[in-house]
């Protein structure tokens, strides 16, 4: 074992590895009882007692010193990463464990008369390098062998790949090679040709797990170290031996850092995946996670029916407002804890801010039923005590049972889900919905998305028509026309989309504020190109969304708009809804501001709809007031509407405001209007919204024949 004219001796009774790796798993123990087997096996070798005990000591003393190591520096600072444990693993190896050996081993060696004519730093250097090497090479393969798998699904995928079948054949191929010019006297170049079994090992370690990668490069490594002792002839030069332990050494170094550095990464990058989809406050799934989850499970070859529970606390913004983000946060984390603790629950998911989702097993919708009633008597009610006072949190709850049956995906639950809880919200007490879903609703939903995408494509594709409205306006010159712009879309077949089908769609699809500035861009080009129209123009009325009065660069598109037509500001006037304006008036206040102070006009949209005080129109500085059409419809004969617009023709009038009627439709509401102080008038009556070309091809120059009489 000892006699260097046979190293091949050394390396094929890697006892020290295996005492390292006994007594990393068992105990360190077990240490001595490896080291015991080393000591006999030299006792019945060569019949040397002293011998014996040196083959003990230098098979013991290494591998307990560097559990022992090891295991002091985990518990003074445990390693953050695996590359961290790689590290310390070699350096205690190398520095501590192998050179202890190796310093027990000569001085044992030296106590009998056994390779005195060896210097005793070559016997060191020799049994530190074949000690290390068994070590790092051995023990880690030891350790992934015994290694208990958490999951039977992981112990099968374990079974199945130990090895790497292609780095073992591409190792005999690099093997076989240098054999076979080694065989030619080409030794130089055989050696040489051994350092490809680097590239080998780096791939092995990047691709594998921490378990196949000690395995397969267990497997080649002996090989390799087999064959350069078979390549050493008896009386030859032992060094060629030397070599490929030398080599073989480096590759493990190499393949142990390169696979702790791909662990790293892959548990980084598994860690990040996690994190992405769970919300961070509750510990439960966010949308993502939710989405992902049920997309796994409803492709499942046998899959049960599940229930899927939405949970909206409704006043959960204001319980923020008034109490305060830590007690908003603490509210969540309950609702996250009632719904881990529900029978049958297979996740749960925040959706957003006071949004919940539980999945669940159930063959029935009655089971859906009674988890979502659970719930919903849980939470709905509860006083909720905070610093300022207490809230009673109001909760609507609704539910599906997806068919085992039904095809559908992710997506469409979630939409599903979010039409059940609009629903439970909309009833009354108990708010509580819960259905089937039935293969018609899936197909009715995506249906509804298909014209959602339609709507959305058009309007990214700018496939806009611009229609105008007349409107009798008595500061108008002769010859000139006021009117308000519509919008109307074409579809893939040229067809037109009238405003009821488009709009609510590009609201739901967020395309609003796209939809505002193609439109506000195709009139300006259109009236800067038709110069004639544009002298005729007096005011050109154009609609902006909620969305839009919301976006904090629509008034710097309009004036880069203005400036790039050369559109007089004077001549446009923006509508704003007054819905609009009440649910966001700091933006309103600020977007009105600026439009102002470029010179464009303002209108008040809808006034009356919003339920808003006359302290609205003192708020914003505008030049019209349109009294919305509920009001107009049945001015003649309902005396409360016409009450409700001669008040605002006061008001508007004290605050020099026009006023403005829309939805006109016959001689008797204009006269009436007359009547009242509102003189300018929109409707069917003045007009019906045409292509602007045709306006101004058939407009003439004076009154319009309904209203001369």
């Amino acid at each position: 074992m000892l006699a260097f004219d046979s190293p091949s001796l050394l390396v094929l009774w890697p006892a020290a590895a295996i005492a390292l790796a006994f007594g990393w798993r068992y105990g360190t123990q077990w240490v001595l009882v490896a080291a015991s087997g080393a000591g006999i096996w030299a006792l019945s070798e060569f019949g040397n007692a002293a011998l014996a005990l040196a083959a003990f000591f230098g098979t013991a003393a290494g591998p307990a010193a560097a559990i022992t190591v090891i295991r002091k520096l985990g518990t003074w600072k445990p390693a953050d990463y695996r590359l961290d444990d790689v590290l310390r693993f070699m350096i205690v190896v190398a520095l501590i464990a192998a050179p202890l050996d190796a310093l027990l081993a000569v001085l044992g060696i030296r106590a009998t008369d056994m390779l005195a004519d060896v210097h005793a730093v070559h016997l060191f250097m020799g049994w530190w390098l074949f000690d290390a090497l068994g070590m790092l090479l051995v023990a880690p393969a030891l350790l992934a062998w015994a290694r208990d798998v958490d999951s039977p699904s992981e112990a099968l995928a374990e079974r199945v790949r130990l090895f790497d079948g292609s780095a073992i054949l591409l190792t005999l191929a690099v093997i076989a090679a240098s054999l076979l010019l080694s065989g030619f006297e080409q030794r130089f170049y055989a050696s040489a040709l051994l350092f490809f079994y680097f590239p080998i090992v780096a791939w092995t370690s990047v691709r594998l797990a921490e378990r196949a990668t000690a395995l397969t490069l267990f497997a080649t490594a002996v090989v390799l170290l087999a064959a350069r002792a078979y390549a050493t002839h008896p009386g030859g030069d032992s060094l060629v031996a030397l070599e490929g332990a030398v080599l073989v050494l480096c590759a493990v170094v190499v393949a142990l850092l390169l696979q702790s550095v791909a662990a790293d990464r892959r548990q980084a990058l598994a860690r990040a995946a996690e994190q992405a989809r769970q919300d961070l406050t509750t510990g439960l799934l966010n949308d993502r996670g939710l989405l992902c989850e049920l997309g796994e499970r409803l492709v499942a070859a046998q899959r049960p029916n599940y229930g899927l529970v939405g949970i909206h606390i409704g006043n959960f913004d204001t319980i923020h407002d008034l109490c305060g983000p830590i007690q908003a946060l603490q509210l969540e984390q309950s609702v996250a804890l009632l719904l881990a603790r529900q029978p049958g629950g297979v996740q749960a998911a925040r959706l957003s801010s006071g949004r919940f989702a539980i999945l669940l097993t159930a063959d029935t919708v009655a089971q859906v039923r009674a988890l979502s009633r659970e719930v919903y008597s849980q939470l709905n009610g509860q006083v909720y005590k905070a610093d300022h006072g207490s809230i009673r949190i109001q909760a609507s709850v609704g539910g599906l049972l997806i068919d085992r049956h039904v095809l559908i995906n992710g997506e469409d639950c979630l939409l599903s889900l979010s039409d059940a809880m609009a629903i439970a919200a909309s009833v009354r007490d108990p708010q509580l919905f819960v259905e089937p879903l039935s293969q018609t609703m899936i197909d009715a939903r995506r249906s509804h998305q298909g014209k959602i995408e339609h709507v959305r494509e058009a309007i990214r594709e700018q496939r806009l028509e611009v229609y105008a409205q007349p409107m009798v306006d008595p500061e108008a010159p002769p010859g000139m026309l006021s009117y308000e712009v519509l919008t109307r879309l074409r579809d893939r077949d040229g067809a037109l989309i009238r405003p009821p089908e488009f709009l609510p769609l590009a609201v739901q699809a967020q395309m609003t504020v796209t939809l505002d500035r193609g439109v506000i861009q195709k009139v300006f080009g259109w009236l800067a190109t038709n110069q004639d129209a544009l002298a005729r123009t007096h005011k050109c009325s154009i609609n902006l969304s909620g969305l839009t009065m919301s976006d904090g660069s629509i008034a710097a598109f309009v004036r880069e708009q203005r400036a790039l037509y050369a559109i007089p500001a004077d001549k446009v006037v923006f509508e704003i809804t007054e819905s609009e304006a009440i649910r966001n008036p700091g933006a309103a206040s600020r977007l009105v501001d600026d439009l102002k102070a470029e010179g464009f006009g303002i209108a008040l949209d809808d006034f009356g709809t919003g339920l808003a005080t006359f302290e609205y129109l003192k708020r914003f500085p505008l030049d019209y007031l349109k009294i919305d059409g509920s009001f107009i419809r049945n001015l003649v004969t309902n005396p409360i509407d016409e009450e409700i617009v001669l008040s605002t023709v006061r008001v508007a009038r004290r605050l020099n405001v026009r006023t403005i009627a829309e939805h006109v439709h016959s001689q008797d509401i204009y006269d009436r209007l007359k009547m009242l102080g509102v003189e300018y008038v929109q409707g069917e009556l003045i007009g019906v919204p045409i292509p602007i070309e045709a306006l101004f091809a058939t407009a003439k120059l004076d009154e319009p024949v309904a209203l001369r009489a």
